[in-house]
C-alpha cells in the first residue's frame, strides 16, 4: 500500500534527526518485503547503511533594515572576498598577499575554504582571513570556494581581479 513513502519518510526523520557522529542505521527487510530501520545490529555479517553527510548553515537572514540581503539574494550567504579588492593595484608586504573574506552566515566548524589563485587551487584554510605568498607581479584572478571536508560547494565568492607590482614599482 504505502509502505514505500512511509520507508522514505522514516529515513529521512533519522538522517535529520541524528547528529553527525550518530551511531549506525541498519536497514532490515523481513520475510514479508517489510523494510525497517534500526540502530540496533540485526546480525553479525549486518552492514550499516551509507547515510549522506548532513551540514547544517546557520545565520540570521531574516528580513531587516539591518539586513539588506534579505531584500536583494534570496537569503544568499553572500560570501565575497573583501581583501584585495576588485581592481585594486598594490605592493605586497613581506612578500605574502594578505586576503580577506566576508560572509552572512556562521560559517559551520568542518568547512573548508579553498582559494583559486589564476586558476590554481590552494591548500584550505578554516579561517575568512589567510595569508598566502604573494603572486608574481601582474594580474591576477582570485576566488574563493566554502566546502565540506568531502569537497561538497557551500558558495562560491565572485572573483577579483587585482595586480601587483615589484617594490620598486616594475
Amino acid at each position: 500500500m504505502h509502505k514505500l513513502p512511509t520507508a522514505t519518510l522514516l529515513l529521512l526523520t533519522l538522517a535529520l534527526a541524528l547528529p553527525a557522529a550518530a551511531q549506525e542505521i541498519y536497514r532490515v527487510v523481513d520475510e514479508n518485503g517489510n523494510v525497517t530501520y534500526t540502530d540496533q545490529k540485526p546480525s553479525d555479517d549486518a552492514e550499516p547503511m551509507k547515510l549522506p553527510e548532513l551540514n547544517v548553515l546557520e545565520g540570521d537572514l531574516s528580513e531587516s533594515a539591518e539586513n539588506p540581503l534579505a531584500d536583494t539574494e534570496a537569503r544568499s550567504m553572500d560570501f565575497r572576498i573583501e581583501q584585495p579588492a576588485d581592481g585594486a593595484v598594490f605592493t605586497p608586504q613581506g612578500g605574502n598577499l594578505e586576503i580577506a573574506m566576508g560572509i552572512a552566515i556562521e560559517v559551520p566548524p568542518t568547512a573548508q575554504i579553498v582559494l583559486v589563485l589564476d586558476g590554481t587551487e590552494l591548500a584550505p584554510v578554516r579561517s575568512l582571513d589567510a595569508s598566502i605568498p604573494a603572486p608574481e607581479p601582474g594580474e591576477h584572478r582570485l576566488f574563493a570556494r566554502l566546502e565540506t571536508p568531502s569537497g561538497r560547494v557551500l558558495g562560491t565568492t565572485d572573483p577579483v581581479t587585482f595586480t601587483t607590482v615589484a617594490a620598486d614599482g616594475g
